[in-house]
């Protein structure tokens, strides 16, 4: 525009010039002195009223320009941009017009942009995969939520260095591997964190977005709760293997010696007999452990039907059941439930809560020791049953894990192997649920064990 203006001037310069020179010429040749004047002022007022239009020009396309100048360097950033608008005959119409078209482009394009950049954020944000890009430079460039959480670190949306986010020699190594070979690697890690172990399926990939700018995309996928189940089938296949073979073992065995003849000794026979009765009610007990998990996952057993339970009687007729395994290990048991406490609940859930609850105290009590059963109202009409032995008690560190299907405690606690699938807390735990109460456990090694089921009204 300052171009434009110096030629303006220059020619403005020149013309008067000219001009200049037709008055002296025209001056010289004029005799009067009146007409010379008449001719000065003619020129002069023309030589102004031409610098005034050149100033008014040169002013008008000042302000075109300038306008057209930060319409274009708006375009860096399209939402502050404004429309230049111009007659259709101006000079810079066609100029101005391209100029609002790329300006509409660019505001398109930027909201296209931005609207991508939200759903990609959200789906970072809530992807339950673990994401993690970390450029040539080994900063980490990107980390998602659930990274953060897997890791158990704090996100920080700076740049910095990944080593301050990956502090596992095992995940840092996969890292470092597919940096230098560029070659993706995908394996199953188990990294060791502050709060427990967890197992990862890791997957890091070599990319290169663009020339000389590589960069290592890592995916971590949690797969511990699904080792956990798997190991817990494992468990139970082994636990429910042994637990079947040995009552079969016993039947089978005592069965052929009573054919061989024992059965002609009275004495013989009724010993025999009792065994084989006891091993099939053990045998009976884990069938229908097995199939009480089956059955809690039927939607029909997810309703509870209530009715009005006479809960010591209750607690009578699980006693008896259970009296065999009670006496077998002279154990003293006192129901504290006072009588006729009528209490409104699904008694087959309820009945099959208690059996567990019981038949774990006696299973994991001393020879001699006690058990007992207790009822408490609590406020707004709910109640509590405890049963308390006086057993071997349960590690503080296994009491998170006790409820959890087919998990089984360490035997060395009890010094002897318990027979048993791992599935009886895991039923009470299920069926206290459906109920809308709560089970809880207060244990100590060598003391005993208190399992508490609460319920509201």
């Amino acid at each position: 525009m300052r171009t434009l203006g110096r030629r303006l001037i220059f020619i403005a310069g020149v013309v008067n010039l000219g001009l200049l020179f037709l008055l002296i010429s025209v001056i010289g040749h004029v005799s009067e002195s009146r007409l010379k004047m008449v001719v000065v002022v003619t020129v002069f007022g023309a030589m102004v009223l031409e610098s005034l239009i050149i100033a008014w020009l040169i002013a008008n396309q000042q302000r075109v320009v300038s306008d057209l100048t930060t319409q274009v360097l708006r375009l860096s950033s399209p939402k502050d941009a404004r429309r230049i608008i111009l007659p259709d005959n101006h000079a810079y119409a066609d100029l101005a017009q391209a100029i609002n078209m790329a300006a509409d482009e660019l505001r398109h394009q930027s909201h296209v942009f931005q609207r991508q950049e939200n759903e990609l954020d959200n789906l970072l944000e809530y992807l339950p995969v673990g994401v993690i890009v970390i450029d040539r430079h080994r900063m980490t460039q990107l980390l998602n939520p659930m990274a953060a959480q897997l890791l158990e670190i704090n996100t920080d949306p700076q740049a910095h260095l990944y080593t301050s986010d990956v502090r596992q020699y095992d995940l840092m190594t996969q890292i470092e591997t597919t940096m230098h070979n560029h070659k993706n690697v995908r394996q199953t890690l188990t990294l060791n964190l502050p709060t427990s172990p967890r197992t990862l399926e890791v997957s890091t990939i070599y990319t290169e977005p663009r020339p000389n700018h590589q960069q290592v995309l890592v995916l971590l996928y949690d797969l511990t709760e699904v080792t956990q189940i798997e190991q817990m089938q494992l468990d139970f296949v082994s636990n429910a293997s042994h637990e079947l073979k040995t009552p079969l073992t016993a039947i089978a065995g005592f069965t052929e010696t009573l054919l061989a003849g024992a059965k002609d000794d009275p004495e013989k026979r009724d010993e025999f007999l009792k065994i084989i009765d006891e091993q099939a009610h053990q045998l009976m007990d884990l069938i229908e452990d097995v199939l009480s998990v089956s059955r809690l996952q039927n939607p029909v057993s997810q309703t509870a039907t209530l009715t009005k339970v006479d809960l010591h009687k209750l607690v009578d007729r699980q006693l008896t059941l259970q009296a065999q395994s009670i006496q077998r290990s002279a154990l003293r048991v006192t129901n504290q439930v006072p009588e006729e406490t009528m209490v409104e609940t699904d008694v087959t859930k309820l009945e099959q809560i208690i059996k567990n609850l019981i038949s774990n105290a006696v299973k994991y009590n001393r020879p001699g020791g006690k058990i007992h059963i207790m009822f408490t109202a609590t406020s707004l009409h709910g109640w509590q049953l405890s049963v308390q032995d006086t057993g071997y008690g349960i590690a503080e560190e296994q009491q998170d894990r006790i409820f959890e299907r087919f998990y089984r405690g360490d035997p060395s606690r009890t010094k002897q192997r318990v027979p048993g699938t791992g599935l009886g807390l895991a039923i009470v735990q299920e069926l206290t649920n459906l109920l809308k109460g709560e089970v809880s456990v207060n244990s100590q090694l060598d003391v005993g064990t208190t399992m508490t089921i609460s319920f509201p009204k």
